[in-house]
């Protein structure tokens, strides 16, 4: 019987994969405050292409929130709506008309 519980994968699989990628602290909190000083209203990060590609919606939408509402999170954060709805997560600044 065999113990073998890993798969291996080339380095062309890994970084494909996005395994490399995982999330800096505050790297959260960062792309929140970004969106606020870009000053738009609505925003969508996609999950089928770009820095969170592959990554489940729900996942990435937890983890913003988590970081919105952390206690040090840095001020006008509060602001931000996060949702998530078809593999894409949204941002809406409730603070733009």
């Amino acid at each position: 019987m065999s113990d073998f519980v890993f798969e291996t994968l080339s380095e062309d699989e890994w970084k494909e994969s996005g395994a490399g990628l995982s999330a800096e602290k505050g790297e959260y909190a960062r792309i929140l405050q970004s969106f606020v000083e870009a000053g738009a209203k609505h925003a969508r990060i996609p999950t089928d292409s770009g820095r969170f590609s592959g990554k489940k919606a729900s996942t990435i939408t937890t983890a913003l929130k988590n970081a919105r509402d952390a206690k040090n999170a840095p001020d006008g954060l509060d602001v931000v709506e996060v949702s998530s709805k078809n593999g894409a997560v949204y941002l809406r600044n409730k603070s733009v008309a």
